[in-house]
């Protein structure tokens, strides 16, 4: 075999091995942004989960309490970064956060939650919100 055939045969040589190990660089990279955005997901429905007991939590306490309580606390403006959407429906509270719905009973309230500052109080019996 001649020098120029060999040459060609080694640069296409290389092509392949490069080619296949691009192709392998790729399928790793979209295994961990997969698992990337899986622990994303789980990290939001965890912080939704904690902002709906934390509301659950502020409503009990001011069922439990006499009149004349009143106490402010602060609801996160977005959830790592998603929009999401407080709603009363009856007696539960219920938040909206990339299709999926996290809700928890309350006593019944006057007043809607609001992201931000929020302000419960209770008088004559009856439990207000902002």
């Amino acid at each position: 075999m001649d020098k120029q055939h060999l040459r060609a045969q080694g640069a296409m040589e290389f092509m392949v091995l490069a080619g296949i190990l691009l192709l392998l660089f790729a399928i790793i990279m979209g295994i961990f942004g997969s698992q990337a955005s899986d622990t994303n997901k789980q990290k939001i429905l965890l912080r939704a989960e904690d902002v709906v007991v934390k509301i659950q939590k502020e409503v009990h306490l001011a069922a439990r309490v006499l009149d004349g309580y009143s106490r402010e606390f602060t609801l996160p403006q977005r959830i790592v970064n998603k929009e999401y959407t407080l709603t009363i429906q009856g007696d539960e509270i219920v938040l909206h956060v990339m299709d999926d719905d996290f809700w928890r009973t309350i006593p019944p309230v006057v007043g809607n939650f609001t992201l931000g500052t929020n302000t419960i109080r209770k008088a004559n019996g009856i439990i207000y919100l902002n």
